[in-house]
Parts: C-alpha cells; sequence; structure tokens
C-alpha cells in the first residue's frame, strides 16, 4: 500500500490501501464471489487514523546486522486534495516512540521526533503515484550506549511509481486472483545526525526496485478498534530486489479503506527485514 505512506514503504511507506456495495454481511445461501466492490470516492476532509507498528532491518554483505529502525504512532491520513486525476493525502502522527540503530551509533526517539508523509493516489484504483515522508526531531544519542546527548535527527525519503502501484485490483471480487500490475520505484532518502553544528553522520542514497505481484481476494471476519467487519482480505506475495514479502490488506466498503494491514519482508538470506502493522481507530469517510 502505502504504509500507509511511510513503510509506504513504502513500504512502504512506504511502504507503505474502497463503494459500489452497501452490504458485504455473508448469508449462508449467498456466495462472497456474487459481491463486486469498486473503488471509493474521496472528498476532501476525509480522515483514517491508525495504529501503527514499525520495523525496519538493514544487512551488510556478510549478513551482519548494520541498520535497525523501530517506531510506534497513531498516524492520521487526512485528504487534502481531489482535483484532477489524483488524490492527495498527508499523514501525521502522535503517540510517536521508538530507536533507530545505524552502524555503531545509537538514538532514542523523544516526543519531539516525529513521523509524516504525504502521497497521491490515483482516484481511479487508489494506486500509489508518488509519495514523501520523514522521521525528524530531537533524539537521545546513546554515547557508548548509555551516556544520553541530545542530538537532531532527520530521515528524508521521497519516490515516484511507474506506472502507479497497485494494492487493491479493485473491483474486488471473494474468491478471484491474479497478478497485480509490475510497478517500478525510484526514490531517494537522506539520513543525517547532529549535535549542535557537528555533523556525526550525513548518509545520502538513492534506489529503486520492480517486481511481480501475485494476489488472492478472499473474505475474512475481523475486529480492530473500530468494530468487527466482513472485509476483503487482499493477500500479496512480491519479490523486489533482494527482498521477499507478503502483504495482507483488510478492505471494507462502508470505511472507505483498509481496517487492518499487514507487512512482513525477509531477504534472500532468510534474514528478516521490514514489517508493518495497522490497525484503524477512526475514521469520517461516509459512502
Amino acid at each position: 500500500m502505502y504504509k500507509k505512506i511511510v513503510g509506504i514503504c513504502i513500504c512502504m511507506l512506504v511502504a507503505t490501501t474502497l463503494v459500489s456495495a452497501t452490504n458485504i454481511n455473508i448469508k449462508e445461501k449467498i456466495q462472497p464471489q456474487s459481491f463486486s466492490v469498486d473503488v471509493p470516492v474521496w472528498e476532501v476532509g476525509d480522515s483514517f487514523t491508525y495504529n501503527e507498528k514499525y520495523v525496519n532491518r538493514l544487512y551488510k554483505a556478510d549478513g551482519t546486522l548494520w541498520y535497525l529502525w523501530y517506531h510506534n504512532c497513531t498516524s492520521t491520513y487526512d485528504v487534502t486534495n481531489t482535483t484532477g486525476d489524483n488524490y492527495t493525502v498527508k499523514m501525521t502522527t502522535t503517540n510517536d516512540e521508538g530507536s533507530v540503530t545505524i552502524s555503531s551509533f545509537h538514538f532514542k526517539f523523544t516526543k519531539l521526533t516525529k513521523l509524516s508523509g504525504e502521497a497521491k493516489l490515483s482516484k481511479t484504483d487508489l494506486a500509489l503515484v508518488s509519495r514523501y515522508g520523514q522521521e525528524k526531531g530531537l533524539v537521545f544519542w546513546l554515547l557508548f550506549n548509555m551516556i544520553p546527548i541530545p542530538a537532531q535527527y532527520t530521515d528524508a525519503w521521497a519516490g515516484t511509481y511507474s506506472p502507479p502501484a497497485v494494492s487493491l485490483p479493485f473491483p474486488l471480487t471473494a474468491g478471484t486472483n491474479g497478478t497485480l500490475p509490475n510497478s517500478s520505484y525510484t526514490g531517494h532518502e537522506k539520513c543525517s545526525l547532529f549535535w549542535g553544528l557537528i555533523t556525526l553522520f550525513n548518509w545520502p542514497d538513492l534506489y529503486g526496485y520492480t517486481g511481480e505481484q501475485n494476489y488472492t481476494c478472499e473474505m475474512a471476519n475481523i475486529t480492530v478498534p473500530t468494530g468487527t467487519y466482513d472485509a476483503y482480505n487482499v493477500s500479496v506475495t512480491a519479490t523486489s530486489g533482494l527482498y521477499h514479502a507478503s502483504e495482507s490488506y483488510y478492505y471494507v466498503p462502508e470505511v472507505g479503506w483498509t481496517v487492518k494491514d499487514v507487512s512482513n519482508a525477509t531477504d534472500i538470506g532468510g534474514r528478516p527485514g521490514f514489517t508493518f502493522e495497522s490497525e484503524l481507530v477512526s475514521y469520517s469517510y461516509t459512502p
């Protein structure tokens, strides 16, 4: 998805995840395949808030872990623009907590370390067109893993997808499977740590990836903080570069987006890479 914007990863980030059907309650004599759900229509002011958990691990060529990022937060995604062919969605966070290890540097986030971002999604299928994200603010650099020293940290990333990256194969129909359109991502990132006027590290990076994604769509009953739903569970498996990923998106038409996302990735050596989980805690969308 969009991880949502970060995991939008991003994922992605990230990562980084709609309504013609009005009732998806499954009766005993009605097969789920008989329902087909189209993409939602969002308006400026529509908002979706999630509890989110991020973990990312990167390894050296010899398999040594050199990067470990952990972040928990409550993220709100606001639709801020609906002109043209795309939606603009802005991400802000509260209740941020976490830490990062980069090589020999270890530091802990504070209440002033904030995760934020923005993404563009296609109106026709909510495919991710582009994304921007950053984590920025005061951290405690743990000198010798013990002595907390205040420092300023920034990690900013941005990129585009060509063609836009599809996560939900609208119209959604339970009991279907297939291959999502192949999308290539091109992005850049810059990670910096400053102690006063002293630069402790300044790490720029350019990267890109492409890969095939296969999906299945089934009905699933799921409970999150906003309630219990019959959801369209889109399960995706993907291989991108040196990583294998599995993702599950639980989409509910009356909510207008997913109520839960789960992503896990491992590298070709089987080592854990990126993990992401989100659950819906509030929303303002109406069909």
